[in-house]
């Protein structure tokens, strides 16, 4: 019916168009016919702001898919040759409970999302550089990324698959409508960027419980590579793999570690 309607007001216009004293439109049948119109047309707008009508997210979720694939290949491609052994299953952003509130709102799944990107990537700077707790407290979330990104901790896709993934989480908590699907593939666009950080690059500073269960070497190797690394040995370097340990001075007088206790199979080549 729809359609139906739709279809007969073109022709009208087509009609009025080339014979305009056979038949006459006024302003009241144009508004109308735009209103009908709406229904129909929504779908394939890229942005219907429209009362009932869905916001969609394709063209970001697409450029965003581009982006993450890019990372993760670039990823693959460095760690080629990386030592055997290694169970990659750690997430630099952890999403099982975001992923669980998909069926009772796709909405509030993006806001958490958001929240724990910001989380992770405001973790992450006190530890790599002096700057005051108020001046970077103060930055946005995007900011905070692009700052990490000028130190060296993302790469450029890395940060602009991030950027777009924050920036569909803002336009969802500000209103726009989305579906639980979208909001899922979002999400899963996270879990794939997760592929992209290779071990010891993770932003996520935070200890790793989980370190022997993944093949690690201890529970700050995911992010080792991060730290500071002085020309000498200091209180904090680790004795290991000479950056400074994100667990303190504590931390690396307790460790018992050395590099003798590396699994040999960790120094292997794959062919």
């Amino acid at each position: 019916m729809q359609w139906a309607i739709f279809i007969i007001g073109l022709a009208a216009f087509i009609v009025h168009g080339f014979f305009p004293s056979f038949f006459q439109l006024d302003w009241y049948s144009l508004v109308v016919l735009i209103i009908l119109s709406i229904p129909v047309l929504a779908p394939y707008l890229r942005k219907a702001k429209v009362p009932g009508a869905e916001f969609e997210f394709r063209d970001e979720i697409l450029e965003t898919k581009k982006l993450v694939q890019k990372s993760i290949e670039q990823t693959e491609k460095k760690n080629q040759n990386s030592p055997t052994g290694i169970n990659l299953q750690f997430e630099t952003f952890k999403l099982s409970a975001i992923t669980g509130l998909l069926d009772s709102d796709p909405t509030l799944a993006l806001a958490a999302l958001r929240i724990e990107i910001e989380r992770r990537i405001r973790n992450s700077i006190p530890p790599i550089i002096k700057k005051r707790t108020d001046e970077y407290n103060a930055l946005s979330a995007l900011s905070l990324a692009e700052l990490i990104k000028k130190l060296g901790m993302f790469s450029s896709e890395q940060y602009l698959a991030l950027n777009k993934i924050l920036s569909m989480c803002n336009k969802a908590i500000h209103g726009a409508s989305v579906s639980r699907a979208q909001a899922e593939e979002i999400i899963n666009l996270t879990d794939d960027l997760n592929r992209s950080f290779s071990i010891g690059y993770s932003i996520d500073l935070s200890s790793n419980p989980e370190y022997e269960k993944q093949g690690l070497f201890c529970e700050w190797e995911h992010c080792i590579e991060l730290m500071p690394l002085s020309k000498r040995l200091t209180k904090l370097s680790c004795r290991v793999f000479g950056h400074n340990c994100p667990g303190g001075v504590i931390q690396v007088s307790s460790c018992d570690k050395t590099i003798s206790d590396i699994p040999k199979n960790r120094f292997a080549k794959n062919q």
